[in-house]
């Protein structure tokens, strides 16, 4: 089995660590997984670790292995007649992880958190093969790969762009020319990227040849895996609103209890805004029919028991919930919880969680505002255009110091480390569904009409929409409660 594995990757180029051989082989279907990493296009590495072989196991780097173990087990409880556990399984997100104070070295190891992890993504690209400090990398003459982080970023009048990148051993200045491959392309700041270059002839600045992003690598979708149960996503809800459509919520209370369809819905997931919240903007006040937060979440809580018992249902909090504004949040606060029955499970905001062999990353959304604004061709008509950016760059909020707040944790929680099957935010009230090199992106509508806020904005929401997944067979769909 051993000399199989190491024939199949010697053939492909690829070196393989000794324990990385044997963790390859305790597997039940290494073949799959073996197929998978060779598979895996410019992301596969050069040197297979046991790390990489745990990662693409757990469908951290796209693996698949894991998934169709769990389609197996599936299967046999089945045949045998066993009821299948169904159980929201949290992967990650920052509650009761907190260690932040706020001080000059949280931010210092938030950010070489954030360099180091996807500085690690980018070395495994076949162009970045040879990654080397950006000290080093300034005095050599021969081409370059190194990556750093976005200090600044501007157009010369000459119309060509430069950026400035860092890393821990220094700074350098990169140019990238009108009229090349990455012409046009919007670098955010402290954003990372790789780069592959040569030094121009005073030495004093990279022409880049590529620029390099961590991305996420091509995949063909959800795989089967014998599920039965659908999962619905439902944002905002914004209790408390006299926006709030109880017409339209009332649609949707009644359909999961007559559906046929309804019937296969096991969960329901609720990424941010569950109540309209107390002060978050001006003027507010005049567009609340409940003015007490306390007694929003009191509400919120009598109204989810109309939930079918069948139902697990999933709460993260959103910019307008009562936790730190400062994203990753934590889970919404005990005395809130209590007012929820048991059938409630409260999570943090982004999220990493894994339903019946699927892995979701569910996330509010509030830095598609920073994106829409920096980045040209954005709007809030189409936050899954803004969804592949972050998946492109492989972290949900780069920027530091914008509209959205961040903080500075040991560990960059922002990170897309792991490769979900369902990326899901809301914030902006429109129903989107999209794919992306595998990856189901929906945008989960919204339960208020149009504010003041948004009228002055000239945005229209979509809502009074409920996206759902098939977690056995991957199909998606909405269904629409607005008459």
């Amino acid at each position: 089995m051993k000399k199989d594995i190491l024939g199949t990757f010697s053939e492909k180029g690829i070196l393989l660590d000794p324990r990385a051989i044997d963790a390859l082989a305790k597997m039940p279907n290494a073949a799959e997984c073996a197929d998978r990493i060779i598979n895996d296009g410019e992301n596969r590495p050069l040197v297979l670790t046991e790390e990489d072989v745990l990662r693409y196991a757990l469908g951290t780097d796209g693996g698949v292995c894991v998934v169709r173990e769990a389609t197996v087990r599936l299967e046999e409880d089945r045949e045998q007649g066993a009821p299948v556990e169904r159980k929201v399984n949290v992967l990650k997100d920052i509650t009761g992880n907190s260690t932040c104070v706020g001080n000059v070295i949280d931010f210092a190891k938030l950010f070489n958190d954030r360099y180091a992890t996807l500085r690690k993504m980018l070395s495994k690209r076949r162009e970045l093969a040879g990654l080397i400090p950006i000290a080093k990398a300034k005095k050599l003459q021969r081409d370059l790969r190194f990556a750093g982080i976005v200090n600044d970023s501007r157009t010369t009048k000459n119309g060509h762009t430069m950026i400035e990148l860092e890393d821990e051993t220094d700074k350098i200045q990169v140019l990238v020319m009108k009229g090349s491959r990455r012409d046009g392309d919007t670098y955010l700041k402290d954003e990372i990227l790789g780069v592959v270059g040569a030094l121009s002839k005073d030495g004093e600045i990279v022409i880049a040849k590529d620029i390099v992003r961590p991305d996420i690598p091509l995949r063909n979708g959800m795989t089967p895996n014998g599920s039965d149960s659908i999962v619905a996503f439902v944002s905002d809800i914004h209790i408390g609103s006299n926006t709030f459509l109880e017409k339209e919520w009332k649609r949707f209370m009644a359909w999961l209890r007559s559906s046929a369809v309804a019937k296969e819905v096991k969960y329901i997931v609720m990424p941010g805004d569950l109540v309209d919240g107390i002060g978050i903007y001006p003027g507010q006040e005049d567009e609340l029919e409940i003015d007490d937060l306390y007694e929003q979440y009191s509400l919120l809580a009598e109204t989810v028991k109309e939930f079918p018992d069948w139902i697990q249902l999933v709460m993260m909090p959103g910019n307008h919930d009562a936790v730190r504004l400062a994203e990753p949040q934590p889970a919404l606060s005990g005395d809130i919880k209590d007012l929820f029955d048991s059938n409630v499970q409260f999570v943090g905001n982004p999220c990493y969680m894994e339903i019946e062999g699927r892995t979701i990353l569910a996330y509010h959304g509030k830095s598609m505002d920073d994106f829409n604004s920096s980045v040209r061709h954005l709007n809030y008509t189409n936050p899954q255009e803004a969804m592949k950016e972050m998946l492109k760059r492989r972290h949900l909020a780069p920027i530091y110091g914008d509209k959205t707040p961040l903080a500075p944790e040991q560990k960059d929680y922002m990170v897309i480390d792991t490769i979900p099957d369902i990326f899901v935010t809301g914030h902006v009230h429109v129903c989107r569904i999209d794919e992306y090199r595998g990856v189901r992106l929906i945008n989960a509508s919204a339960w208020q009409s149009q504010t003041a806020f948004q009228r002055m904005h000239n945005q229209m929401p979509d809502p009074a929409r409920v996206p759902l997944v098939h977690l056995g067979t991957g199909e998606c769909w909405v269904e629409d409660f607005t008459s």
